[in-house]
């Protein structure tokens, strides 16, 4: 028969177990960052491979999470859902996203997001340049009331805000970079505003070679983040160390040219 000793020490011994498994399991979900990305490539920045979310910006936040003991959890959505998902605190964080007053409703910025051109807390600075098609014979020069309509941005990006800011109208029905595109080709008029080095990209392909010109002097450059939703369980503080992390992942030049050589 067992003795009331061993009972006892028996149940002292599976309290102690079920303990280390909570917490243990508590301590793994505290150092586990979910988050979400859009599901169209922006590349090489933030691209889809296999269904799993790659790209440089991804690069730079994975390598600064695990330099500070954090592992990361990333799913690629629709941009919208990814969004209104990091609102509803269902994720701790985006990757990427530029500043805009609306976003700021329910993300944190690192300090100063909202006014510096070039924030030193930035995940990486993006520039967005007027892309016509090659027989055009336009370079923009810096007017905006020359840029050729229509003017194609993806619909849900803050681009298409900072454009109509400026008393342009923007088509915005297409999802992405590469559907705008292919508008320009076959309407056979107006612009694309985007990023250089998807047009690059997309330029070494059949369908696009020599057919598009990329204005040399920038519409735009803009600060791009990792931004914490409001609602998740990260400290004040454990958010600011992350973005310090993230500036030093950036200045960290070799690291950098190895992650664009993938891309």
């Amino acid at each position: 028969m067992v003795s009331s000793v061993s009972r006892n020490t028996a149940y002292r011994l599976l309290i102690v177990l079920v303990y280390c498994v909570f917490f243990s399991a508590l301590a793994k979900a505290e150092s586990e960052i979910k988050i979400c990305m859009d599901e169209n490539d922006w590349h090489p920045f933030t691209i889809v491979k296999d269904g799993k979310g790659a790209g440089i910006h991804l690069d730079i936040i994975n390598k600064a999470l695990s330099n500070l003991g954090y592992t990361s959890k990333v799913r690629v959505m629709p941009w919208k859902r990814c969004l209104n998902e990091a609102k509803r605190g269902h994720f701790d964080a985006v990757a990427t996203a530029s500043f805009n007053q609306t976003r700021a409703e329910f993300l944190d910025y690192p300090k100063g997001a909202a006014t510096e051109h070039k924030s030193d807390y930035r995940v990486m600075q993006v520039e967005y340049v007027v892309v016509t098609l090659r027989g055009d014979d336009y370079q923009f020069d810096g007017d905006i009331k020359t840029i050729p309509h229509p003017i194609r941005a993806p619909r849900g990006y803050s681009i298409v805000g900072d454009l109509e800011k400026q008393g342009l109208i923007v088509d915005d029905n297409a999802a992405s970079d590469e559907v705008n595109i292919k508008k320009l080709l076959r309407e056979d008029r107006g612009s694309v505003v985007v990023i250089p080095e998807m047009v690059r990209m997309l330029s070494r392909q059949p369908a696009y070679r020599n057919k598009l010109t990329i204005s040399e002097i920038p519409w735009k450059s803009k600060s791009y983040f990792f931004p914490f939703s409001k609602l998740s369980s990260l400290s004040d503080s454990a958010k600011s160390l992350i973005w310090s992390e993230i500036k030093k992942t950036r200045e960290d030049a070799l690291f950098m040219s190895q992650s664009a050589e993938k891309y």
